[in-house]
């Protein structure tokens, strides 16, 4: 590991920081030897000391799988570098750990440090990015920096970015010229550039280098909405959010208590790579801001596969009280909340979004709307009145949006004591099973949960399954999940002890949830209206993932996830089969 008092102060210094960075509203950092960690470390903490620093400092940091399963030993490794780092590497080596090959993202520093660890071959995660760098350190990697590797540096560069590069052959000062970097100058064995091409970059020259804080309003006060409110309002965006209901998480969102869990498939598919950076990332929101025993709990998770009669255990799986996490995040200053607020009519002049009740009142104005309202949003976009703001191809696929109905069921330990034999720990699988969880009413057990497709209660004569087929039903799944438990609460359920809580989801067609725009962008502009439904059963795992992925999007910011998983969210996806 590098001495702390060179390499780090070295990369700052050649890249004009801190002062390039002064009273921007964000700030990116691309690295390309991230396990050296001295320099992330230090400028962290110069961030973090400088009066003038941008609001969000987002850093993206290329490791191999070897280096990122030493990361917790290195961050700690680091503590003891420089006193100053110990709080900061410390918190590092808590978020990493058990980081495998893929893209994650990591929020540090109150989520105002937004963290992309690419593990894996830089050359190929470097193709997979979305972002435009303001600073790159190109320092300590094993790669070769080729002709075109330098041309995907500069395809990740803002206009004025300035290089690093520490390891230079005699070709490399012609490449990064060909590249579009100027100002070559060499230092030590490497060279320092900033990007300044003589011709046109097109879309990035027209767009502002970073999208400055606006007004948004979002439709729905559900995790969906909350997680998104909250994502802007942490980069200092001004967000109102409209919910029909009296109070937050008043829909499906109200679920006593559910479980964070990955998805595991035989392929690795890309709903379990999502899932895997989703999960992560729900647990740092809980550990920031609930309180550990009462309203969340990092349990781990078993998994219990019944045709294959395996198990597997997920350490980083948790329970949570989704309420509690939906008014966590509504409770963010930046956020302003509008409740028993029936949106009927959307319309956009000038730039600026109106949202009208049925009585004609305006409820709010922004320059951007996301719609977060699950199965809401269909009838009201599908009006007449508003379809013509919806972008091609995207009435269509309103139209896949449906809904699923289900209950858990559930009793306090006062009505059925836990017994001894009882899993210490979740059980999840076929249905899952919650031991002990503190709701309002005392320690209980949950299980769940059913599955009525297509079912919508609100809706004029429709008729749900009778309250006892439920109940039945999660007694039987239980049964086959957990035979012992199943066969102790078994008489509670005959006697009709046992409680429920019933709801509907928002499900797309393939199961994944929507991220995206519903309107077309102007010309070198960015579209104003956006969609994040359709959690489904995973809106503990999706949800915040789905949060930083559209608003990374909407402000030219890093991507949580690689561009080829990202396309796997997007509204305008091509309809296919569930992944």
């Amino acid at each position: 590991m590098d001495d702390a008092g060179s390499l780090p102060q070295r990369l700052l210094a050649s890249c004009a920081l801190p002062e390039a960075w002064a009273d921007r509203p964000a700030w990116t950092v691309l690295d390309t030897d991230f396990a050296a960690l001295t320099p992330f470390l230090h400028c962290w903490h110069t961030w973090q000391a400088d009066a003038r620093r941008p609001r969000m400092l987002h850093y993206v940091g290329m490791l191999t799988p070897a280096q990122a399963q030493q990361l917790p030993a290195l961050a700690q490794q680091a503590a003891h570098t420089a006193t100053h780092w110990q709080a900061l590497a410390q918190a590092l080596a808590s978020a990493c750990a058990e980081v495998v090959p893929g893209q994650h993202r990591i929020l540090l520093a109150q989520g105002q440090l937004s963290l992309t660890l690419c593990v894996g071959d830089a050359a190929a995660l470097l193709q997979e990015q979305q972002f435009l760098a303001h600073t790159l350190w190109v320092h300590g990697a094993a790669l070769v920096w080729d002709r075109w590797r330098i041309k995907a540096l500069a395809r990740t560069s803002h206009r004025g970015a300035r290089l690093m590069l520490d390891s230079a052959t005699t070709e490399t000062q012609a490449w990064l010229a060909e590249a579009g970097y100027v100002d070559v100058q060499t230092h030590g064995q490497g060279l320092q550039a900033r990007f300044e091409p003589r011709w046109s970059l097109g879309a990035r020259d027209q767009s502002p280098a970073t999208v400055a804080p606006q007004r948004c309003t979002v439709l729905g006060a559900g995790i969906s909405g909350a997680s998104v409110a909250h994502a802007l309002a942490r980069r200092g965006w001004h967000v109102t959010v409209l919910d029909q209901h009296a109070a937050a998480a008043g829909g499906a969102s109200g679920l006593p208590a559910g479980l964070v869990v990955p998805h595991v498939s035989a392929d690795d598919s890309p709903r379990s790579r999502m899932s895997r950076v989703g999960a992560r990332l729900m647990l740092l929101h809980a550990a920031a801001l609930l309180q550990d025993g009462t309203d969340w709990h990092a349990s781990g998770v078993q998994e219990r596969d019944l045709e294959e009669n395996t198990t597997r255990w997920h350490p980083q799986g948790a329970w949570i009280r989704p309420a509690r996490l939906v008014q966590a995040w509504l409770r963010h200053p930046g956020i302003h909340c509008q409740f028993a607020a029936r949106v009927t009519s959307v319309e956009r002049r000038e730039g600026v979004w109106r949202l009208k009740g049925p009585e004609g009142q305006t409820w709010a104005e922004s320059e951007l709307v996301v719609l977060a309202n699950a199965t809401g949003c269909v009838p009201l976009m599908l009006d007449p009145a508003h379809v013509d703001v919806l972008g091609e191809g995207v009435v269509e696929r309103l139209g896949f949006l449906h809904a699923v109905h289900g209950t858990v069921s559930y009793a306090t330990h006062s009505t059925l004591p836990l017994a001894a034999h009882w899993p210490r720990q979740p059980v999840n699988g076929h249905g899952n099973f919650l031991p002990n969880v503190p709701l309002d009413a005392g320690p209980a057990w949950l299980a769940g949960s059913t599955f009525e497709p297509d079912r919508i209660p609100e809706q004029a004569g429709h008729h749900l399954a009778p309250l006892a087929d439920q109940h039945r039903a999660n007694a039987q799944r239980l049964s086959e999940l957990l035979p012992a438990v199943g066969a102790d609460v078994a008489p509670a359920f005959a006697r009709q002890e046992v409680l429920h809580w019933s709801a509907t989801r928002c499900v797309t067609h393939d199961r994944l949830p929507w991220v995206g725009a519903l309107d077309d962008a102007p010309e070198a502009g960015t579209a104003s209206l956006w969609i994040h439904a359709g959690m489904g059963a995973r809106g503990l795992t999706f949800s915040a993932l789905g949060a930083e992925l559209l608003v990374a999007r909407l402000c030219g910011e890093p991507w949580p996830l690689e561009s080829s998983l990202a396309r796997s969210l997007d509204v305008r996806r091509p309809k296919r089969k569930r992944s």
